[in-house]
C-alpha cells in the first residue's frame, strides 16, 4: 500500500549517483569531490539531501566511487542530518545508473534515482503521486529548454517548394532531467555489473513495451552542474533563494 502523502512519505528507495569524476568541471574537480563543490553556503549535494529530508525522505543510498572518501568523510552515516545514508561502492566507472545492480536487496520495490549533480526545488509528492496514480513503471521528470536557432527556418517538401519560412526561432522541448523514478520491472532490465546510463534505461523499457511517463516540472528550478557556466547559474539562483528567505 502507499502511504499517506500527508505522512511526507513513499515506499521508494532513494538513490543519488555521485561516482562520476566530474570532468567538465576541472579544475575544481582536481582535488575536489564534484558534489561538495559549494553552491552558497552548502554543497552541491546538501542542497539535494536538504531538499529531500524536507519531502520526507529519512532514509538514503549513495553511489561513489572517484574521490569517495571525502564525500563518505563529510556525510558519514547521515545521523548528523538526522537522516541515514547507505553507501554503494563503485570499482570502476558504472554510469548514471549501473551502480543499481551492485546492491542485491532493496527495502522497496520502487527506485527514486537522482543525479547527485543536479540543483533543483523539484516537487517530490508530484512526480511520486504522478507515477503512482498513473500506475507506470517508470516516470522521468522533465523540464522545458529553449533552442534559439541562429537563422532562418525553412519548411520544405521532397520537390524543394517552401512552404513557409520562419525567421530565427526559438523552439521549445521537453528534456531530460536526469531524475527517475521505477519500478523493479525496470530495474531487472540493468545489465549487471556494467556502465550504463539513465537515457539507456528508459530506452529498454519503452523497447520492453512498459509504461513511462514524463511528468514536468511546472514550478521551482532545475539546473544540471555540469560545467562552470551551469555552476555560476546555479550560485546566482541561490543568491534568489537567500534573498527571497
Amino acid at each position: 500500500m502507499l502511504r499517506t502523502a500527508e505522512m511526507g512519505q513513499w515506499p521508494v528507495n532513494i538513490i543519488i549517483m555521485a561516482g562520476g569524476k566530474g570532468t567538465r568541471l576541472k579544475p575544481l574537480t582536481d582535488s575536489t569531490h564534484k558534489s561538495l563543490i559549494p553552491v552558497g553556503e552548502k554543497p552541491i549535494i546538501r542542497h539535494l539531501i536538504d531538499h529531500l529530508t524536507m519531502s520526507g525522505f529519512r532514509e538514503m543510498h549513495i553511489s561513489v566511487g572517484h574521490l569517495a572518501e571525502q564525500l563518505t568523510g563529510y556525510l558519514h552515516d547521515g545521523s548528523k542530518l538526522g537522516i541515514s545514508i547507505r553507501y554503494i561502492q563503485e570499482h570502476s566507472p558504472m554510469g548514471s545508473v549501473g551502480a543499481l545492480t551492485l546492491k542485491h536487496r532493496w527495502p522497496h520495490e520502487h527506485f527514486l534515482v537522482i543525479n547527485g549533480d543536479v540543483y533543483s526545488n523539484f516537487n517530490v509528492g508530484n512526480l511520486c503521486t504522478e507515477y503512482f496514480s498513473r500506475n507506470a513503471d517508470a516516470a522521468v521528470l522533465t523540464v522545458p529548454n529553449v533552442v534559439k536557432v541562429p537563422y532562418g527556418v525553412f519548411d520544405m517538401d521532397a520537390n524543394g517548394r517552401i512552404g513557409s519560412f520562419v525567421e530565427k526561432p526559438d523552439y521549445e522541448f521537453m528534456v531530460n532531467a536526469g531524475i527517475y523514478l521505477f519500478n523493479q520491472k525496470v530495474l531487472n532490465l540493468l545489465p549487471k555489473g556494467i556502465p550504463y546510463e539513465g537515457w539507456q534505461l528508459i530506452q529498454s523499457a519503452l523497447h520492453a513495451g512498459l509504461h513511462v511517463v514524463g511528468v514536468p516540472q511546472t514550478t521551482g528550478y532545475w539546473i544540471d552542474i555540469g560545467s562552470m557556466e551551469m555552476l555560476q547559474k546555479a550560485q546566482q539562483m541561490n543568491q534568489i533563494d537567500v534573498s527571497q528567505e
